[in-house]
């Protein structure tokens, strides 16, 4: 089906356009359903002509067509990122269930980067769920996210008559370990050392739940990939914003960047890396 890709691309910007919808409302503590959408600065319920993704912040130029009130750009951009996220899951792993798990792990990502990036939190609502999915359904998760000895090693060692009956569902559950258990012992000597909060357990949770989805090797990927942006992120704010070594960023948004990047390319920058370094 060589239109598949672009239809299910299609899906991603509508629930991209409710994504935004997350974004704006849960860290209110508002409901995601009631009321329908609408303004934030006039309070103008928005019309379903109006509501077409990234088509009509064109066609309205960026304006609230009630009040005039500036659109913000994040808009459309979260609805391009989710249907482009789509699009990318349907050409990699084309229309199977593998698809359809890491668009809905793309579509949590986006929304804990934007939010954090605007409120410094990572919601429970969406970590601790997505974590307990994540596992409950990686029976249907590409086997290369968790095929490696560590998990083949304790999978026979629970199950040696059929390691393979239960690969993934160990690979997740080390996945869960290793993403959370990780950062969490990382904040506590920080906390210890400094005597002071570092990582949040937002980031604990939401690592966990990375890990459910990709298993232990791609969630310390994920940890290196967000560490090594948000540092390139830092210089160029010391550098060039005049910030100082206690500017606080939102390592959310960096993990979830590293988390996109370890879904796509992940398993072929790991293989590269073990041939590189035998």
């Amino acid at each position: 089906m060589i239109f598949a890709p672009w239809f299910y691309a299609l899906l991603g910007l509508i629930i991209g356009s409710f994504l935004n919808v997350c974004i704006y409302r849960i860290p209110r503590g508002e409901s995601i359903v009631l009321p329908s959408s609408h303004c934030p600065a006039c309070g103008a319920g928005i019309r379903p002509f109006d509501n077409i993704p990234v088509l009509s912040y064109l066609w309205l130029r960026g304006k609230c067509r009630s009040c005039k009130a500036s659109i913000s750009l994040q808009y459309p951009a979260v609805e391009l990122l989710n249907g482009l996220g789509y699009y990318a899951c349907a050409l990699r792993w084309e229309m199977t269930p593998a698809t359809f798990l890491n668009s809905a792990l793309l579509s949590v990502l986006i929304v804990l980067v934007f939010v954090d990036y605007h409120h410094q939190i990572l919601p429970d609502v969406l970590t601790l769920p997505g974590a307990v999915a994540g596992f409950l359904l990686c029976h249907f998760q590409s086997r290369e996210f968790f095929l490696d000895r560590v998990t083949l090693w304790v999978a026979n060692a629970i199950h040696p008559d059929n390691p393979d009956l239960i690969l993934n569902w160990v690979g997740s559950a080390l996945g869960i370990l290793a993403g959370g258990g990780s950062l969490y012992l990382v904040s506590a000597l920080y906390r210890l050392i400094r005597r002071q909060q570092g990582l949040g357990a937002g980031d604990v949770k939401m690592m966990a739940m990375v890990g459910a989805f990709l298993g232990w090797r791609l969630a310390g990927l994920t940890i290196f990939a967000g560490s090594f942006l948000g540092s390139l992120v830092g210089v160029f704010l010391i550098l060039f914003r005049g910030r100082n070594l206690q500017t606080r960023l939102a390592f959310g948004t960096f993990l979830g960047a590293g988390a996109a990047l370890s879904l796509f390319f992940g398993p072929s920058f790991l293989r590269w890396w073990y041939a590189a370094i035998r």
